[in-house]
């Protein structure tokens, strides 16, 4: 295959544009000291607009939770957003659309997908997520049958990525059939594409110039343990939101009990899962990784994990108190 065919394949199928501390933010003192009692609007009010840090493989439905959210995104109000209602390109339909759908007081998009933040101190405190246990994540990139990061055509294209991304954001660029054909391409070996995506949380959350380097390339900027601090911190002191893809239904509930808006259906809603009947909720098997482990991005899931649990105790959430939640939403009790 021509590097010039090459090129153009993945052009059309990979680039989309289009989970107590002594030192807390100022956003996240005031969330402590106002709750349980204060009016959740106030606690949004403080972190607005709501800036959403998107990893890849950590979960695409929490769209459907921000853009639901009463005054965030009008014209979606009442609809689903999945493959049905955006189509295949679903994330790149979200981040082209998302400045026209959403009330930018509210809600800050960006039309890249998972592009790191850039520019940490005006983030910070806006900023909302899912974390993901690494090795997880990357198995899920890796056996994802919708995406194909794992193909071969994307190690031997990555070189030419560099700086097209804005190009393909204003091109709206997205070939769906492209995409189901390379699907059944082979796939680069796991412990190579888990080298290329190791340390992909950091590498969000520190990178200050991704000089036009989609994140999910093998050739991005390598990240360090030290970075993987820097990014930890970041988590503590930079969240409005810190959810865990692994207890999904526990941060949705959390999520509505500090800032607001309604338990619906479409935010427990599996809208992108990698493979027939999969989901978050039951894991990898990580022997096929075969000793090989993201020690970096371990770092920052220790951290996303010290707040999501220190909020579920200091806002009373559990799947016991979440049951008025569960049932609006419909999705049944938990024992």
């Amino acid at each position: 295959m021509s590097t010039l065919l090459a090129s153009s394949l993945f052009l059309a199928v990979f680039v989309r544009p289009a989970c107590c501390f002594e030192s807390v933010n100022l956003l996240q003192q005031k969330i402590v000291l106002a709750a349980p009692d204060a009016p959740e609007t106030q606690l949004l009010r403080a972190a607005e607009p709501l800036y959403w840090v998107h990893f890849p493989k950590c979960g695409s439905s929490f769209m459907n939770t921000l853009a639901h959210m009463p005054g965030f995104c009008p014209p979606l109000s009442n609809m689903t957003l999945n493959w049905t209602s955006l189509g295949i390109c679903m994330l790149m339909t979200w981040s082209q659309n998302c400045q026209n759908w959403c009330d930018a007081d509210k809600l800050a998009c960006d039309k890249i997908p998972h592009r790191p933040i850039l520019n940490y101190s005006e983030r910070r405190g806006h900023m909302v997520g899912f974390f993901r246990d690494p090795d997880q994540r990357i198995l899920s990139g890796y056996y994802d049958e919708t995406e194909p990061f794992a193909s071969v055509l994307s190690q031997l294209t990555a070189p030419w990525m560099i700086g097209v991304a804005d190009l393909i954001v204003a091109t709206g660029y997205c070939n769906k059939d492209l995409r189901y054909l390379i699907v059944g391409l082979p796939k680069v070996p796991l412990l190579e594409f888990a080298e290329g995506w190791k340390g992909g949380m950091t590498y969000q959350l520190v990178t200050e110039d991704d000089h036009g380097i989609p994140t999910v390339t093998p050739n991005r900027t390598k990240v360090t343990p030290a970075d993987g601090l820097e990014a930890a911190r970041r988590v503590r002191e930079g969240f409005a939101f810190v959810g865990i893809t692994e207890e999904w239904d526990l941060s949705i509930c959390l999520f509505h009990r500090m800032l607001g808006g309604p338990c619906l259906g479409s935010d427990f809603e599996d809208t992108r899962p990698s493979s027939p009947g999969k989901s978050a909720h039951s894991g990898y098997n990580t022997s096929v990784l075969m000793g090989w482990h993201d020690d970096i991005d371990e770092i920052v899931y220790e951290a996303a994990l010290e707040v999501f649990h220190k909020n579920l105790v200091l806002y009373n959430v559990s799947h016991d108190t979440c049951q008025e939640c569960y049932r609006n939403a419909g999705i049944g009790d938990f024992a």
